[in-house]
This record gives C-alpha cells, sequence and structure tokens, in this order.
C-alpha cells in the first residue's frame, strides 16, 4: 500500500484492490459498501482533523474531497455498493467555489476545425468566457502540422489587442497522439503572448498494461506529455469523479476518469478518457473525448435524467465510442462531430450509437466542414458554422494511409469545400481535389 495511506484511517481492515492512479496517488477499492458505511467514515476523516473542501451527491453518487497532511477523495457509487478512496500527498485540486466572469464576450462553445490536409483524426474544443479568456480541449494530431498556429490564431483573433491570450485552462482528455501533439507543439513554439493558467486531467500511467493495444510510440509520447506538464509554469490539476469544479463562469461534473473502470482491465487506451459535462450560462454541454465501451457502462449504471443535455461532442469522432445508450440518456439537441466529412459519411450508419444520435438530436455538425460556433446560453436557431479552412491533399492520403477516392468524390468533395465557404488561396496549403499543391499560374505582362 502507498506509505500515504498509513496517515489516513482506515475504512476498513483491508480492501479488496489497489490502483495506481500516476503522479504520486493511490487508490483503495472497496466491494458491499452502504450508505450508512460512507457516512460513517466521513465522520471518522473529520474527527481526525481532515477538513472538507467539498462534499455533494448527483443521481445518488456520493463524493467528497478532503484534506489534512494528504489530500483524499471519496466516492461512493450506489448501483454497485463501491467506495474509492484516493489519496496523495501533493495537492492538485482545482477549484471547488463557484466563480464569476465579467466582460462583454459572448460565452461561446467552438468546435474547432482541425487540419485535414493528411489525417482524418484530431479534436480541439474551445470555449470563450465574457473575459475573452479561452478554455481549451486537446489539440490535433502531429499530422496536422499548422494546428498549433492555427489554434493560437483562432485565440488571438478573438482577443482584444493589447492584450495575451490568456488560457484559463487546458483540458486533455486523454493521451492519444491525436489529441495531445499540437499542445506539445503550442507549448514550445506559441506562448510567447500567452497564459497559460492551468492544465487539468487524470492521465493514464504509460506503463499501464494495455495488451493488444499498448503502442511503444503513444506510450513515448505519453512519457513526453508528463515530462512538458511537468516542466511548464502552471498547476496541473487532477481530476477525479464526483468533482465538481469552476473556471469563470464555467462549471464542471467529473463524471468518468479511468479510475472508473478499475477493477476492470483496460484494454482500448480511449477507455481512460477523462469526461466532464459543462455546465455553462443555464445550458449543459457534454465532453467525452474518445470514451468507448468501458465508460459507457460507468455512465450508463451511474447516471440516469442528469446526463441529459443540450450539446455534445461525439465520442471518438463517430467511430466505436459510447454506446447508443449513453446517447440516449444524455438526448443533446445539437451534435458535434469531430472528424472530417469522408469519414462522416462512411460512418455515420455503421455503428449504433451513430444512428441513435441522428435520430435524437435536431442538427448534427461535422468539424471538418467548418468550425463550429455555439453561442452560451444555447438555442438552435443561433448555432453557426466558419467558412471551411482545410481540404484533403489526396495524393498523400494514398500514400500516408492507402485511401484511395475516385475523381467523381474528390470532385464532389472538393464542391462542398467551397460551398462551405472554403477558399484554396486562403490555405496554408492550397490544394485541389486532383489531391496535389498547384503553383499559380504566371501572370501575364
Amino acid at each position: 500500500m502507498n506509505s500515504v495511506f498509513h496517515t489516513i484511517p482506515c475504512f476498513r481492515e483491508s480492501c479488496d484492490g489497489t490502483y495506481d492512479c500516476r503522479e504520486g496517488c493511490t487508490m483503495l477499492y472497496y466491494t458491499h459498501v452502504t450508505q450508512t458505511d460512507y457516512n460513517a467514515y466521513l465522520k471518522t476523516l473529520t474527527a481526525d482533523g481532515f477538513a472538507v473542501l467539498q462534499e455533494r451527491t448527483l443521481d445518488g453518487n456520493c463524493f467528497a474531497a478532503l484534506k489534512k497532511d494528504v489530500q483524499v477523495n471519496c466516492l461512493f457509487t450506489p448501483c454497485d455498493n463501491t467506495l474509492r478512496i484516493t489519496a496523495s500527498a501533493v495537492d492538485q485540486t482545482p477549484c471547488f467555489t463557484e466563480t464569476t466572469c465579467t466582460g462583454d464576450c459572448t460565452t461561446t462553445f467552438y468546435g474547432f476545425e482541425n487540419d485535414q490536409t493528411l489525417i482524418d483524426c484530431g479534436m480541439c474544443l474551445l470555449v470563450q468566457c465574457p473575459d475573452y479568456s479561452f478554455f481549451v480541449v486537446d489539440s490535433g494530431h502531429y499530422f496536422q502540422f499548422n494546428d498549433n498556429d492555427r489554434i493560437y490564431k483562432f485565440m488571438r483573433e478573438r482577443t482584444p489587442d493589447g492584450q495575451k491570450v490568456v488560457v484559463n485552462g487546458w483540458f486533455i482528455t486523454h493521451g492519444h497522439s491525436d489529441h495531445v501533439s499540437k499542445l506539445l507543439d503550442f507549448l514550445r513554439y506559441n506562448t510567447g503572448d500567452v497564459v497559460i493558467e492551468g492544465f487539468y486531467q487524470n492521465l493514464l500511467p504509460a506503463e499501464y498494461p494495455l495488451g493488444e493495444d499498448s503502442n511503444p510510440e503513444e506510450r513515448a509520447l505519453a512519457v513526453k506529455l508528463f515530462r512538458e506538464l511537468e516542466a511548464f509554469p502552471a498547476p496541473v490539476y487532477k481530476l477525479h469523479s464526483g468533482m465538481r469544479f469552476y473556471i469563470r463562469n464555467l462549471c464542471f461534473d467529473v463524471l468518468s476518469t479511468h479510475e472508473d473502470i478499475y477493477p476492470e482491465q483496460i484494454t482500448d487506451y480511449n477507455d481512460s478518457s477523462c469526461v466532464l459535462m459543462l455546465h455553462a450560462e443555464g445550458s449543459k454541454v457534454f465532453i467525452p473525448g474518445d470514451a468507448a465501451v468501458l465508460a459507457s457502462r460507468v455512465l450508463e449504471a451511474r447516471y440516469a435524467e442528469t446526463l441529459r443535455c443540450d450539446v455534445i461532442q461525439v465520442a471518438h469522432h463517430g467511430h466505436t465510442g459510447l454506446s447508443a445508450r449513453c446517447y440516449e440518456l444524455l438526448c443533446a439537441d445539437t451534435a458535434v462531430f469531430p472528424v472530417t466529412r469522408i469519414f462522416y459519411e462512411e460512418d455515420i450508419q455503421r455503428h449504433e450509437a451513430n444512428r441513435r444520435i441522428l435520430a435524437l438530436s435536431a442538427q448534427q455538425f461535422v468539424t471538418g466542414d467548418g468550425t463550429v460556433c455555439i453561442p452560451l446560453p444555447y438555442d438552435r436557431d443561433t448555432v453557426y458554422k466558419l467558412p471551411d479552412e482545410t481540404f484533403e491533399d489526396f495524393a498523400k492520403i494514398k500514400r500516408l494511409w492507402r485511401y484511395v477516392y475516385t475523381d467523381e468524390r474528390q470532385k464532389e468533395l472538393y464542391d462542398l469545400f467551397l460551398q462551405n465557404g472554403g477558399d484554396a488561396e486562403k490555405m496554408l496549403l492550397p490544394t485541389s481535389y486532383k489531391g496535389f499543391i498547384e503553383p499559380k499560374p504566371p501572370i501575364e505582362e
């Protein structure tokens, strides 16, 4: 057992399992726990001198954060009568006190268009607050070469002249390369006039035994990410299920992390995604990252009507992500698919979950068609889309991925790019539907 637990009153003489949560944080797992047991343990902790930082209930699930010499979090879930106690000597607690934010900027949720020139994945979401600061979610893939610059440019253009770009929080759903690579580049190249106030995460340990889904490249990237976050001069907050934390006028409920999968083994890295529900201006936005089958079971078992929301980011780009039942519980009016138009059309009817999204939501947006803008409070009629900024280089895609598209399909997609406001002359890497960079014709004198 981690030595930190030697300074904490025992819940029971022996636990049913221990789990390494990374960063010196350990979890003890107990089964056959009742609400009475949980309440009694909180009294034991407070009698021992622990101060309660937060105590709350969501759909019958009970959470408490306490602090003495160490930080302790307790989560009791009545659906399976289990108690998870995490403890750490390092204080990585986010703000538990409701905050306010003044300013004349409309709070807006953005589904950012990642560069689809060479690859079809990647995800970046942003929320701009009244004071013009941004809450950022993930980033993009390393094949989306310019996206660290594009993310910076997006925020710079929406920040008043003479002010630094302020990132009030950068949330990392999980450590896959298409979600964190451009964050690493941003930290290296784009922070000259940017203030990052903190990072929010609960990332899977790099050494976690994923089995067939284990990838040496992704493991090495995770190690690099941990190192860069530790070195960057901003706090790194660790999120645990049950927490409610606040940033500016934004409120977040932590619904699931990799800790909640234990004692089941994670075999799909996507299931390590940290899942949040954003509350802002009386509206709710669901942010699951790439959460998949095991995370779905957690969400379905623990929550009911409280999952209902206005907007969803569709998990895992609309590939194999959350279950159809999860989307039924969410029952969102607007669905944002962080994916290209090509893969949206290929996958939309392939998976039952996507079919349920189509049936339940009033409107769907594909970030590959242009950045999606959702002013909050949510009103379906105020949602709009920015012009499409990127287009596939089909020749390079063929060489990289062996994906082949007919001339007719390429022309169809290029026409759609133009219909979505795309302008090949304004692109960082101008391409045509023929799939190569075309030089401009010489100017005739």
